[in-house]
């Protein structure tokens, strides 16, 4: 919390704005105009860091095994060497640690709760704020973005640190509500599960009412009324609302409904390490992006990336047939645009001067045109609307086929493409568990979708390898609805905080 402070402090400075700071609750200094709160808001209340605070929750996904890095390298491929350089404390995320929250540093929480104190720290001042007539457009997209915002980190955080949405667990803990500006909180306890989605709803929709009579701005890292459907799609999705879903989704298609064809870019740029070459979250390319954020680094947390000195690492899973390379089928350009292919060069300053390895490594965001890392693309409405009208129907929907088909004509190659239809699945279970796995295969890597689906989608048993030298491992398994898809309170809370309870969790062993 105290970084808020400084941020602000800092943004005062940097401004040359401090003339207008003032206290308020004699813990946080904020602006007084709308001018002077919209930077505010930007600094703290929207996840800038996002891509680092979330990286380690794939590490707790069927898209990550612990395997071989097989590089070229023969002494190095003998060895029995980890990638301790990016795989870190990572395995006991991998491992599904009891403790893990006293082994790893969960920076997700506080993050997502600092954002929150800045969103809490616009709301709060909503009714006392400084505008013109003129400026009441901008007041009203502010006050749109503010709302929005907490909306989106506390379904982040209910996501993570709680049960899944359903009727049986709506009584059960979720996470601290809090929205007050007070930076000294004193201890609170956690909200029920359906107290935190009623929070995020009506947050939503306030947000929606604002937007509705606000001037909003066209520049994507900034919130618009396209991305606020966007999210009230997610949101319905994941408490199995489907007619908001589809309310929200078509309303949201009726603006956008563009999907990059992969048919048309060229496979020789796909798939490289060359920044010059093409990666579809190139926010100046692709139109499918409606909103970009989270500015930091460009490559995933705990991957491997040095071949030359370990032969054993974090990967993308590939190993067996529920790994994310094999789901997949033939011609299907996502594989090629998505990963590195074939064999990843790594310069180095000794001899050999080149080590190469055979290594699918995510390159989604891999462009020197876009320094962000997280983005929300159209393509997502289209899988959230196949499952809500599949789900909702009760039968092999039509419609969700259409929409399967009109996103799949422009991510497998022409000649290998063939259109679904309602003879290929049996039942609506199978086309159910179709649009899940064409979610897997369209969102793997972004944000922390795939823990996110694993855990709304039944909470499936998960099978994670640990080899302990080249030729042998132990086999760690975390059961169906098991407690451990529900990550711990962690410390950053819990020792500050006495009735902030923590979740049951089990012990793993190796079998």
């Amino acid at each position: 919390m105290k970084k808020s402070i400084i941020s602000v402090c800092m943004l005062a400075a940097l401004t040359g704005c401090d003339s207008y700071l003032k206290e308020t609750s004699g813990d946080l200094l904020i602006p007084g105009s709308v001018e002077e709160f919209t930077p505010l808001l930007y600094g703290e209340g929207y996840p800038h860091n996002f891509d680092v605070d979330a990286g380690w929750f794939k590490l707790m996904t069927d898209d990550v095994e612990m395997s071989h890095l097989e590089t070229s390298n023969e002494e190095i491929g003998n060895t029995n060497s980890f990638d301790v350089t990016d795989g870190r404390e990572g395995r006991y995320v991998y491992l599904w640690d009891y403790n893990m929250g006293e082994k790893v540093a969960d920076g997700f929480w506080e993050a997502r709760y600092a954002n929150i104190l800045g969103c809490n720290a616009v709301i709060d001042a909503l009714p006392t704020m400084k505008y013109n007539e003129a400026e009441a457009g901008k007041y009203k997209y502010l006050a749109a973005q503010a709302y929005a915002l907490r909306a989106y980190h506390y379904f982040c955080l209910i996501n993570t640190y709680a049960l899944p949405y359903s009727q049986e667990n709506l009584n059960k803990p979720g996470v601290i509500i809090r929205t007050t500006p007070d930076i000294k909180v004193k201890p609170q306890p956690r909200a029920s599960i359906a107290e935190v989605w009623q929070r995020i709803n009506d947050d939503m929709q306030t947000a929606m009412d604002y937007m509705n009579e606000s001037t909003p701005s066209a520049n994507l890292h900034l919130l618009s009324p396209l991305s606020l459907k966007f999210l009230a799609s997610r949101i319905a999705l994941f408490q199995e609302k489907w007619d908001d879903v589809i309310k929200y989704g078509e309303q949201f298609l009726q603006e956008n409904n563009y999907i990059l064809d992969l048919n048309t870019v060229d496979e020789a740029k796909m798939g490289t390490t060359s920044s010059k070459d093409f990666a579809i979250m190139n926010t100046s390319e692709n139109k499918e992006i409606i909103f970009t954020f989270g500015t930091s680094k460009l490559y995933y947390d705990y991957l491997s990336t040095y071949p030359a000195l370990y032969s054993l690492g974090f990967r993308v899973s590939k190993t067996d047939d529920g790994s994310l390379i094999k789901a997949y089928s033939d011609g299907d350009l996502r594989l090629k645009a998505f990963f590195t292919q074939d064999y990843m060069e790594a310069e180095y300053s000794w001899e050999p001067p080149t080590q190469k390895y055979c290594y699918n490594y995510p390159i989604k965001y891999r462009s020197a045109a876009n320094n962000y890392h997280e983005n929300w693309r159209t393509v997502e409405v289209y899988l959230n609307l196949a499952e809500a009208y599949a789900r909702k129907d009760r039968q092999i929907s039509s419609k969700a086929i259409e929409l399967l088909n009109d996103l799949r004509s422009k991510r497998v190659r022409s000649d290998a493409y063939q259109a679904l239809t309602s003879a290929d699945f049996k039942n609506p279970a199978e086309l159910v568990k179709f649009i899940w796995n064409e979610r897997r295969r369209e969102l793997c890597f972004e944000e922390a979708m795939r823990f996110w689906d694993l855990r709304r989608t039944g909470m499936p048993r998960i099978e994670h390898r640990w080899y302990t030298d080249k030729n042998n491992y132990e086999l760690y398994v975390l059961e169906e609805k098991g407690k451990n898809y529900v990550v711990q309170i962690p410390l950053s809370e819990t020792s500050v905080n006495s009735l902030a309870a923590p979740n049951d969790r089990d012990v793993i062993q190796h079998q």
